[in-house]
């Protein structure tokens, strides 16, 4: 077993989003130096992207922000990353023991609902803002007995993001302005953090929940029909959630950091079934929060400290240990076809000028001991160190 490798605590975090700013400060809390890289490219269709903390957050000791830089590209392995980075102050490099990324995701409101915003067609976003407004006397006086519906899946099943979000308006909504609220939905699901709770207390206030399978929706003027199963509802106000999806830059991101992308956009964890989300392909580098999932603002902020914890538990100690059972090549055997290289699922394999020859050679740190370059290599050039090869692999 080889010997373990003394680390700095420095981690890189990626994304100027809320994700990345709870990663940081649960890392800061626990010792580490960071340095959070922020720049909000602007993203196609009129989508958007969560508003980011950086600027709220002052840089000290422990966590530096870089606001206005983008990662170009990404050499080395774990405990010893290099970031090239570009931006207003020209090209930078940083190094970090391991890399975070919570980039988050783009909003947008689907064309699939067939609806212009207007008057009394509006965005939960546009309702927040006026919700959230320097109330004064009476404030809530022109809303009071107003009919308002927040219409859920028109446009497919409504994340549980903006579903969440939705849900807890329709309640401040009828709380506040004491309007008559209706919810519109078509495949309504609890499944998350307080959903349920938060659905029984929606009805002890008034909130209405009614199914529709086929709705048609005639806005005009000063009113919004909506015509389903159970008849003709009048709205004075119809509430529209946004859909996610996943940042057009994700594919070049995952390209950068050579890591993988899930068939649905996101950013892919290693075992989509393992106890331990947010352990990309790569060790050392993580998923945290809606770069990765879909969940509500308190299941993303868990993810967040997940994925610090997931830091903590790899670099805590200060050093950082091999697997017991790693892959060796034989430079003397090694033929430089790059099968290994390619087949890696961990990104463990270069290609190196060592042992007075250019040959693979797999990264220890960064080794998994998943054996595919072992199952692949045409040559034999390569064994896993530390546990026996089977009788029908070895040499007569």
């Amino acid at each position: 077993m080889s010997q373990p490798v003394p680390i700095e605590k420095k981690v890189l975090i990626l994304g100027g989003t809320p994700d990345a700013g709870y990663v940081a400060d649960e890392l800061v809390s626990l010792g580490y130096q960071i340095a959070w890289v922020c720049a909000e490219s602007a993203p196609a269709d009129g989508a958007t992207r969560p508003a980011a903390a950086p600027a709220e957050a002052a840089p000290t000791d422990a966590l530096a922000v870089y606001e206005g830089y983008t990662l170009t590209g990404l050499a080395g392995h774990v405990g010893g990353f290099v970031a090239r980075l570009s931006g207003d102050g020209g090209p930078l490099e940083l190094g970090a023991a391991a890399l975070v990324v919570a980039t988050g995701n783009e909003r947008y409101l689907p064309k699939e609902y067939g609806l212009s915003l207007s008057s009394n067609v509006l965005t939960v976003a546009q309702v927040q803002r006026q919700l959230d407004a320097p109330r004064v006397t009476g404030a809530a006086l022109p809303y009071r007995n107003q009919r308002m519906v927040v219409l859920l899946d028109q446009a497919g099943e409504t994340s549980k993001e903006t579903a969440t979000e939705a849900l807890e308006l329709a309640l401040r909504i009828r709380q506040q302005w004491h309007a008559e609220v209706t919810v519109l939905y078509r495949n309504l699901k609890i499944d998350t953090y307080n959903l349920e709770l938060l659905t029984r207390q929606m009805r002890d206030e008034g909130v209405v929940f009614s199914r529709y399978e086929a709705l048609q929706v005639n806005p005009q003027e000063e009113e919004v029909g909506l015509a389903y199963e159970e008849g003709e509802l009048l709205a004075d106000s119809l509430i529209l959630p946004e859909q996610v999806r996943p940042r057009s830059d994700t594919p070049d991101m995952a390209a950068l950091l050579n890591v993988h992308v899930g068939q649905d956009g996101y950013f892919q964890d290693v075992n989509i079934r393992q106890y331990r989300p947010g352990l990309s392909n790569r060790q050392g580098i993580f998923f945290a929060g809606r770069c990765h999932l879909d969940g509500s603002p308190v299941e993303v902020k868990a993810d967040a400290a997940h994925a610090a914890a997931n830091v903590d538990a790899l670099l805590g100690p200060g050093l950082l240990q091999a697997e017991e059972i790693i892959a060796h090549v034989d430079s003397a055997k090694c033929v430089r076809c790059l099968t290994c290289v390619r087949s890696c699922p961990h990104a463990a394999v270069e290609i190196a000028d060592y042992e007075d020859v250019v040959a693979a050679r797999v990264v220890d740190l960064a080794c998994r001991g998943c054996g595919a370059c072992v199952a692949n290599c045409p040559v034999r050039a390569i064994e896993l160190v530390g546990q026996a090869m089977p009788a029908w692999m070895q040499t007569p």
